[in-house]
């Protein structure tokens, strides 16, 4: 499963917020990944204390149709219980495109349960059409504001009009970055999909993204279940 953390613009506080949710999924599975995809200026590693590495490898494999897993892995690194993959910086940004990183989503979605994405604001970057293009889920991080609502609102329709990625797809994560005027409820009436919010405070994200990420497995597994069901009843004439 692809879980994504985009915004419509920058500063609110997806690097966190993807990070936490990560680590709060280590309390239900085992294989997952946290990929940062924001070009030029990640902060994966510096959130969790570890060098930046230059993937010049990576798109060497993919340009030579090489093995593209084996580059990847050598970039992953585990950090609290989960693993790592560094961001994509300002030399990686000039050559790398959306080929190169869908090679590298490829390999991330073969080898673990859970990919958890932190990706660039707006729609300029190729790594975010990959990214968007390959999740099944998509938290739009907004702030709790009116302006901040609308903005989301605009970019998740161009986003599944011009790229066609499901509206159903996403969910709205209101991150208190700024005094709040709207609640998850308004922005549910604005977006018109379902919208969740965290507190102000480490601790109250923790918590907060914690019951967020419960929530979404406990409907991964019922769908999960579901499809088994479905599929055993069919093994015995069922319909």
């Amino acid at each position: 499963m692809v879980i994504s953390f985009w915004s419509a613009g920058g500063g609110t506080g997806k690097t966190t917020l993807a990070s936490a949710f990560a680590l709060s999924l280590k309390k239900y599975k085992k294989e997952i990944v946290l990929a940062d995809f924001k070009e030029v200026t990640p902060h994966i590693h510096r959130h969790f204390g570890i060098e930046l590495s230059d993937k010049s490898n990576i798109y060497e494999a993919v340009e030579n149709g090489n093995n593209t897993a084996n580059v990847v892995n050598e970039h992953l690194q585990k950090k609290q219980g989960i693993w790592i993959l560094t961001g994509f910086g300002i030399n990686d940004f000039t050559k790398f495109e959306e080929k190169h990183f869908s090679a590298v989503l490829e390999v991330l979605k073969n080898e673990f349960e859970y990919v958890v994405i932190d990706t660039s604001a707006g729609i300029f970057f190729s790594s975010t059409y990959a990214a968007l293009k390959n999740s099944d889920v998509i938290f739009a991080v907004a702030a709790p504001t009116i302006w901040s609502i609308e903005d989301t609102a605009q970019m998740i329709d161009f986003v599944s009009n011009r790229w066609s990625v499901g509206k159903e797809r996403f969910k709205v994560l209101l991150n208190p970055v700024s005094k709040e005027e709207v609640d998850a409820s308004t922005a549910e009436k604005i977006v018109e999909i379902k919208a969740y919010s965290v507190r102000y405070g480490q601790k109250n994200i923790l918590r907060d993204i914690s019951r967020i990420a419960e929530s979404l497995l406990k409907k991964d597994l019922e769908k999960v279940i579901d499809i088994k069901r479905a599929e055993e009843a069919k093994s015995f004439g069922v319909n």
